[in-house]
């Protein structure tokens, strides 16, 4: 499986606490081998991405260059899940999540995505 297509939030959390569907439920986000797209009726957030190459699990960080995060850097740890694509982003420093789950006070954020696009 790759990361490469089309990703819609199934179900998100944010600092060990779930967030509401509603929130995201028409945003789409759209990754090529280098870059992403978050669209949500239009683009509005989009940047880079880079693996972290030899990282258990999979790894990444993601720079935003258009959107409220511009000029930032997050790091992620991703794994596949059957279909959906799991990612757990460290909103809140530069060292990459521990797990793939969050946590109360921390700006862990961790996201399912289902691929909508085949």
């Amino acid at each position: 499986m790759e990361l490469s297509g089309k990703w819609k939030i199934a179900e998100a959390e944010l600092g060990g606490k779930k967030l509401p569907s509603s929130g995201f439920d028409k945003m789409v986000l759209e990754m090529d081998g280098n870059s992403y797209q978050l669209h949500e009726e239009k683009i509005i957030d989009s940047g880079l991405l880079q693996a972290i190459p030899g990282s258990s699990p999979a790894a990444m960080t993601i720079t935003s260059l258009f959107g409220p995060n511009q000029g930032k850097t997050f790091y992620c740890i991703y794994q596949f899940e059957g279909n959906d694509l799991i990612i757990c982003y460290n909103l809140g420093g530069d060292t990459l999540p521990e797990s793939f789950r969050t946590v109360e006070q921390t700006l862990l954020y961790l996201v399912r995505y289902k691929r909508i696009d085949g």
